[in-house]
């Protein structure tokens, strides 16, 4: 798996039929194919594209399981969040924190 820097952030527009184009730039550093099937996960807010198939999205399905198997709920999880981000960030960037 590579990994990409984002270098640029560009703007796209939901089309009233629920369509969305992504850059050029964008399908080529994630290797999407024309037609390629993809799964969306929405997380807070924010969309997750994955190949259908991909490592990603197989762990996610492990990691629900496991989560529900142990009765954790996504309430609960995105409770914690705000918590956990900033913990992670006064660990992972001390400077800034």
């Amino acid at each position: 798996m590579s990994v990409v820097m984002v270098s640029r952030l560009e703007t796209v527009y939901l089309e009233a039929d629920g369509s969305l184009t992504l850059p050029p730039w964008v399908l080529q550093a994630c290797a999407f194919q024309p037609r390629q099937e993809l799964v969306v996960l929405p997380v807070e807010g924010t969309l997750v594209l994955a190949p259908r198939g991909s490592v990603v999205l197989e762990a996610s399905q492990v990691i629900a399981e496991l989560l529900a198997k142990e009765g954790v709920t996504q309430e609960e999880l995105l409770a914690a969040l705000p918590e956990e981000r900033r913990r992670y960030n006064r660990e992972r960037y001390p400077d800034v924190s």
